[in-house]
């Protein structure tokens, strides 16, 4: 059965009736017991909730929301969005032609917060530090605000080109970028600390393991690099089109591509272990949840891997 917006509405409804039934009954029975230990006699009952369980022995089928319904559409956005990060229970979203800003949600209630303004061009990437937000953008910058109050801390040039992938470790930030570099930045004095150069076109992605940088670009390769040096530790060329996405599980890499696959190297030796071949367009996410990989395609399919 296909459920409408009013439909998904109706078992929203009912399931907020339902916790407050249950709020109901809790609230009662404390004050029934706060009674009792002063010695009266007069107590209140609601009956069909005598115990928390009846209601959901009684109703629960009938009142809980399904998994999978739609509960809430949060818009804002003019123009397809891009990246988002959440913290605790906000949500910070960025869009690719959109108009600079940074929209920020709340979760619970699902509304808007005042937008984050600074940026001049489409907002590519972001992520989360401690209490920091840092954003990369068409603009070349990166802006870096802070999460309470609401305020751009400081942005950092250098870039020649769109920030295309941000990751933070420690007190350093990693930047990718259209200018085929990954600059290094310290997050408490803000200053560039180094330039990676080794990748002849676009870095689309980023991931930190220990003391090792791993990043993928649009010249089919993934570098390596050590984080204390700075220097290039291996290039992993097997790819026949553009690296999109890296993810790493125990000791082994994986990397999704326009070419379709997804491949798994060794951490240690840096070489290839096996191809996992199904997806019909290019592998743009990447992610594990317990011993499974779950990857996103352009071919409109997520398929799950036992790793």
């Amino acid at each position: 059965m296909t459920r409408t917006t009013e439909m998904n509405e109706i078992v929203e409804d009912r399931y907020r009736f339902c916790i407050w039934m249950y709020r109901i009954k809790k609230e009662t029975d404390k004050r029934n017991k706060e009674k009792r230990k002063r010695g009266e006699t007069k107590l209140v009952y609601i009956d069909i909730f005598a115990m928390p369980s009846h209601l959901k022995i009684l109703f629960g089928g009938f009142l809980k929301t399904p998994v999978g319904t739609h509960i809430n559409t949060l818009k804002g956005c003019t123009k397809a969005m891009c990246c988002a990060s959440r913290y605790g229970n906000i949500l910070y979203s960025g869009g690719v032609w959109d108009d600079g800003t940074i929209r920020i949600w709340n979760t619970e209630t699902n509304e808007r917060i005042a937008p984050l303004e600074g940026h001049t061009g489409n907002v590519c990437c972001l992520t989360l530090h401690e209490n920091k937000l840092y954003s990369g953008s068409g603009d070349t910058t990166i802006r870096i605000w802070n999460i309470d109050p609401y305020e751009t801390i400081a942005t950092l040039r250098g870039h020649t080109g769109s920030v295309s992938c941000l990751t933070v470790h420690e007190n350093k930030l990693y930047s990718g970028s259209y200018d085929g570099t990954i600059r290094v930045w310290n997050t408490e004095t803000f200053e560039e600390i180094a330039t990676l150069r080794g990748h002849r076109s676009i870095v689309w992605c980023l991931t930190l393991h220990e003391n090792k940088l791993y990043s993928g670009s649009d010249d089919k390769t993934i570098r390596i690099w050590n984080t204390e040096t700075h220097e290039e530790i291996a290039t992993l060329g097997e790819h026949t089109s553009y690296v999109v996405c890296l993810a790493l599980h125990e000791n082994k890499l994986y990397s999704g591509s326009r070419d379709e696959t997804i491949r798994i190297w060794n951490t240690d030796t840096y070489e290839q272990i096996a191809i996992l071949r199904g997806h019909t367009q290019c592998v743009y996410s990447l992610t594990f949840h317990e011993n499974k990989l779950y990857s996103g395609s352009n071919d409109r399919t997520i398929r799950v891997w036992k790793v």
